[in-house]
């Protein structure tokens, strides 16, 4: 599989599990990624970091995290891309919190391993920008296929 190109969003991101009882909106700021992902258990929420001081007793918050996103649109079909990512940060000790959205993949590291992230996935074949400003400027259009390589890479994994 070949590298993909990633996006690094500087803005620093929390992470919250808000128990299903509460009413609390942990919204606002111009982050790349926000939202809410609910289950029994309660909402795990993708929020500004900024707002972590108003999160409340009752909701655990981890963090501060940054963003990084596969800049492109993901076909599918296409198998084998986190595994071709987190496999360099596990080699280097980074824990990570991931997303998907209809479009493309999110990894969340901690905002102390950015760098570190940075050269892991560097090392392993990927390239790695930062956005100035931490603004979004949205996934590609065209989408990530899956070629011959990539399958074949993609079997080696299984």
């Amino acid at each position: 599989m070949t590298g993909f190109d990633l996006r690094l969003h500087p803005e620093r991101l929390a992470v919250g599990l808000v128990p299903p009882h509460a009413n609390i909106a942990l919204t606002g700021g111009t982050a790349a990624i926000h939202g809410t992902l609910t289950t029994e258990a309660g909402r795990t929420v993708v929020f500004p970091h900024s707002l972590a001081e108003d999160a409340g007793p009752d909701i655990r918050v981890e963090g501060p995290f940054v963003a990084l996103e596969v800049a492109e649109t993901l076909d599918f079909s296409l198998t084998g891309v986190l595994v071709s990512l987190l496999t360099p940060l596990a080699d280097a000790g980074i824990g990570v919190f991931t997303l998907s959205t209809f479009d493309t993949d999110w990894i969340l590291v901690p905002a102390d391993d950015a760098d570190a992230a940075a050269k892991a996935l560097t090392a392993a074949g990927h390239s790695v920008r930062t956005e100035p400003g931490g603004t979004r400027t949205g996934a590609s259009q065209e989408p990530h296929h899956p070629t011959s390589d990539s399958a074949q890479h993609t079997e080696e994994q299984r």
